[in-house]
């Protein structure tokens, strides 16, 4: 049996394109052909005019629940912000709440089972470290692929190419997400490949229709082990 390939994900939490992406790459590692390390990476910072230094302080409408993730790493590692990432991305996108109200921070920090670590979440907010934290994995996707956006994996753990991408419409179902996975990393690895892009036909959650025929099948299992 071969190993699992080892991909760095890059994610806001506000995206609900890379949220649909998680679930697919959260369903291959349940399979065995993924080992996902969760990594932050801030749109807020992305969509700042060009030219524009980035300020030391927290940027745009997603920066509480980056801050967020970033504890969550501190105190439980990458299963915890796995964890956090699930059910923050079903407040957001299945719910539809605002991931800047703080009653939605709380609410998905006890669900991903993090409630022990209650004075952790509760300081987040008032420690500038954790921003910092947040920019290093921003920084670490810009300088391994001039990251713009999310969804971004890079391979070989973050050490090896990356690409913006995959963005689907919908999580297909298990052949064709092991299928999806190898034509994404035979792609990637070819350096002279540039873009691939069409027309959306599709929408992401949180505008009314669905993420994709599988969403509510996914188990947890892997994101909340």
């Amino acid at each position: 049996m071969t190993s699992p390939e080892r991909v760095a994900f890059h994610f806001d939490p506000l995206c609900p394109w890379a949220w649909v992406t998680s679930r697919w790459a959260t369903r291959l590692e349940e399979l065995g052909e993924l080992q996902v390390t969760w990594r932050l990476f801030s749109l807020g910072v992305a969509n700042l005019p060009e030219g524009e230094p980035v300020p030391d302080e927290p940027v745009g409408t997603g920066a509480a629940a980056l801050t967020l993730l970033a504890q969550a790493r501190r105190v439980g590692g990458n299963s915890a912000v796995a964890r956090l990432y699930y059910t923050l991305g079903t407040a957001a996108h299945v719910r539809t709440e605002k991931l800047a109200d703080p009653s939605v921070l709380e609410r998905a920090w006890a669900e991903a089972g993090l409630g022990l670590h209650h004075s952790a979440r509760e300081s987040a907010a008032g420690d500038p470290t954790l921003w910092q934290d947040v920019m290093s994995d921003h920084r670490s996707a810009v300088a391994a692929c001039e990251a713009f956006g999310v969804p971004t994996l890079i391979l070989d753990g973050g050490r090896g190419p990356g690409i913006f991408g995959p963005v689907i419409t919908e999580v297909p179902d298990d052949e064709e997400s092991r299928a999806l996975l190898q034509d994404v990393l035979r792609m990637v690895r070819r350096s002279y490949l540039f873009e691939l892009k069409r027309d959306r036909e599709g929408h992401p959650p949180g505008t009314g229709v669905r993420a994709g025929r599988r969403q509510h099948q996914l188990s947890p299992r892997s994101v909340l082990s």
